[in-house]
């Protein structure tokens, strides 16, 4: 790309180069086409003859209103002045100049010297002074402000034709930097699939080829997370299933043995008691453990919209029931307002059976649980603060149990918080609410 490289500065100096030819050929060639015309027009014999007898006309009533004799050069000065058209005026009498507009004060001497030519005498008209007849001459630019209009004109389309080149030229770039801008939208959505456009060797393509590197980095890369996230849910998924049938022997072995009825010593009891308590944890871990990543295997939710009556009211029914025969004094504090929700009834138990679970395991039965649900910004929340049981080994450390339910909350478009202190455990459970319930 660098040995074929051609920046945006030099295409716009190219740019700017062509168009201010174009424009300046164009200027010339108005220009002269206008002159033509109006020189066909405005400067025949017979109409400036024409023109100059009109102006002769106008001279002769400003001589005869103001009684001007042929030397009074400063009056016919001023009429000079007076007249939109740029002229010039000649006074004779008795074949000698009396006036000339051309001349300065420094020139006035040849007036009442320099005789009248035979030129002069064929192109002026006489006219009646104070003092006398004289002939008078006038010329002039009598259509200048046509070419002054004309020349206008031609700058004008000159310079539109500058802009419009420069325009057409520039808008090829703009077009490729909205398509940029476009496909750069397109990867925000999360279409990383779809390539970006790569034009040219300028400092654009530079930037999309970037880009489009960048693209395809960020691609590999996710790529290779998401193997790397398969093998290890595979590998654990493998993993739980292949402990579940040492495990299943070993807890059968282990109640055989604590229902033996020879008689055993109490510390051999308390051990094999012990054993089969760990071997229930390791079986409840793995087991958590195999629906974590199994989760991710599954279909996508079946979502539907029920009343909370319908889909969680008897869920919460039944979990206040089984805490309260496992010694909990549960206080419930539920809102009146039934609304419609959006679950998954096939995984909704998998939420409340972790969620129940997580109780049974870390609440303190001396303290009571609180069980509160209500609305708010569009989701039903059921929060339970409760009093946690002193730490011990079997407090779960990697908190699969919640990791479940944030995973099935989320396919539930709902959400899912926890927060913990030294004593108090406290769990919120938000499912979005698709409209009121009349």
């Amino acid at each position: 790309m660098a040995t074929h490289k051609l920046t945006i500065t030099k295409k716009l100096t190219v740019l700017i180069i062509i168009a201010l030819t174009i424009s300046v050929l164009c200027f010339l060639l108005l220009q002269s086409i206008s002159n033509r015309v109006m020189d066909h027009y405005f400067t025949s014999d017979e109409r400036l003859k024409s023109e100059s007898q009109v102006y002769v006309q106008k001279f002769s009533e400003y001589v005869s209103a103001n009684d001007l004799s042929t030397t009074d050069r400063i009056a016919f000065s001023d009429w000079i002045k007076s007249q939109k058209s740029n002229l010039f005026l000649y006074v004779f009498q008795n074949q000698v100049l009396q006036y000339d507009s051309l001349y300065h004060a420094d020139d006035e001497g040849a007036f009442g010297s320099q005789p009248e030519t035979d030129y002069d005498r064929r192109n002026s008209y006489p006219v009646q002074f104070k003092d006398g007849t004289g002939n008078v001459s006038i010329y002039g630019f009598y259509f200048s402000h046509y070419y002054n209009v004309a020349y206008m004109l031609e700058i004008l389309l000159s310079a539109m034709l500058f802009i419009t080149i420069v325009l057409l030229g520039i808008r090829r770039g703009i077009k490729y930097l909205r398509t940029i801008n476009n496909e750069i939208h397109i990867l925000e959505g999360g279409s990383l699939d779809y390539s970006i456009t790569v034009r040219g060797y300028d400092e654009l393509a530079m930037i999309a080829e970037s880009i489009e590197e960048l693209r395809k980095a960020f691609l590999g890369r996710l790529e290779r997370i998401e193997n790397l996230q398969n093998e290890s849910r595979n590998l654990a998924t493998e993993m739980s299933h292949d402990m579940r049938t040492p495990l299943t022997s070993l807890i059968m072995y282990l109640e055989f043995a604590r229902n033996t009825p020879e008689d055993l010593c109490v510390e051999t009891r308390y051990q094999i008691e012990s054993a089969y308590q760990k071997a229930l944890q390791l079986k409840n871990r793995t087991d958590d453990l195999f629906s974590y990543f199994l989760l991710d295997k599954e279909r996508e939710a079946d979502l539907v919209t029920l009343s909370v009556r319908e889909s969680i009211h008897d869920v919460l029914s039944d979990i206040t029931a089984v805490l309260r025969a496992e010694g909990f004094q549960v206080l419930v504090n539920a809102s009146p307002t039934d609304v419609i929700i959006i679950v998954d009834m096939e995984n909704i138990g998998r939420v409340f059976d972790n969620f129940l679970s997580n109780i049974l395991k870390y609440a303190d039965r001396e303290q009571k649980i609180n069980l509160f649900t209500y609305i708010e910004d569009h989701h039903f929340v059921i929060c339970v603060e409760n009093k946690l049981k002193i730490k011990n080994e079997s407090v779960e450390s990697y908190k699969l149990g919640e990791k479940i339910i944030e995973k099935v909350m989320h396919r539930m478009i709902g959400q899912f918080s926890s927060s913990e202190d030294q004593e108090n455990y406290k769990i919120i459970l938000k499912f979005k609410i698709s409209r009121a319930f009349n």
